[in-house]
């Protein structure tokens, strides 16, 4: 191997050599043809012929390297100055941009930070509201606790009255009245269901009471189960029997969605508001009357 490179390392050598002469020569021949051209004046190169002509190709040739040469060293020359010119150029465009990025995000920052901090406000009033809020229901929870034991301390004050004035003798299977108390309650409760509407005025007059206790009698008496009716906004109390209620009930279940101006409409039909009369304030001759027609009319029945 090191026998081949060595050979064609002397092959090369040989081929460059004849080169290197030529070159050399040729070299020789440009300088002294170019003494020649100094010398000899251009009269004597016209009549030269062929050999001037060659001489001035020569020259030409030269002459015109060597501008070529010139002018690639004078372009190598402005070539720096004008690299040196776009480099700091180009620089300040990249800082330019640079800067630009540069504010863009910190005014994306800024933008997202403002947006946070109303996010953050909002929510923090949002929180506050809700506490708010529910602070108030607390405290109407509370109060509406507060009222609704103020009114059972009431009616269970009302209902111990009443209890006081009435006393029951447990006897057989049976209760009996014992007291005036107890007749009392029955006749107010007797009252308000035979004359089924009433004034609050009238009632609180016929048992000499304030219309106020009147009242709280009343509502005590429904919640004991004893009367069942409603109150309106005139001071009436419409007594409403169990029959009634029922009636009235089964009508909405019949109906289905009632509303209340047409409920209203139908209380006639639905509720009785004449006074019932008890047979011991009806006149004995219409009593016998009428017990005279309820034997005939059981004597027809069978």
């Amino acid at each position: 191997m090191e026998v081949l490179i060595a050979v064609v390392s002397m092959l090369l050598v040989l081929a460059l050599f004849p080169l290197l002469l030529w070159r050399r020569r040729s070299i020789g021949q440009h300088e002294h043809d170019q003494e020649d051209q100094n010398e000899v004046p251009h009269p004597t190169v016209r009549q030269s012929g062929t050999r001037g002509r060659m001489r001035r190709r020569t020259v030409a040739s030269t002459s015109s390297s060597a501008f070529t040469s010139e002018d690639m060293l004078d372009e190598d020359g402005e070539e720096e100055p004008e690299a040196e010119y776009y480099a700091p150029k180009s620089s300040k465009k990249k800082e330019m941009k640079r800067q630009e990025r540069e504010a863009r995000r910190q005014a994306e920052e800024g933008s997202r930070e403002i947006r946070r901090t109303k996010q953050d406000r909002y929510a923090e009033m949002r929180h506050q509201k809700d506490e708010q809020r529910e602070a108030e229901e607390r405290r109407k929870e509370e109060e509406a606790r507060a009222q609704k034991a103020k009114e059972e301390e009431a009616l269970n004050a009302e209902f111990e009255k009443w209890k006081d004035a009435i006393s029951v003798d447990t006897e057989g299977t049976g209760e009996e009245m014992q007291d005036g108390g107890q007749g009392l309650l029955f006749d107010f409760v007797e009252y308000i269901k035979k004359n089924k509407c009433v004034l609050l005025e009238d009632l609180a007059a016929e048992f000499k009471l304030r219309t106020q206790d009147c009242i709280n009698r009343i509502l005590s008496l429904e919640k004991m189960g004893r009367l069942h009716g409603v109150m309106d906004d005139r001071g009436k109390y419409i007594y409403i029997s169990l029959e009634e209620m029922k009636f009235v009930a089964d009508y909405i279940k019949r109906q289905g969605r009632v509303s209340i101006a047409h409920l209203a409409s139908k209380s006639n039909e639905f509720i009785d508001l004449e006074p019932k009369l008890n047979l011991d304030e009806v006149p004995a001759d219409l009593n016998e009357d009428w017990k005279v027609n309820n034997e005939s009319n059981a004597i027809a029945v069978a």
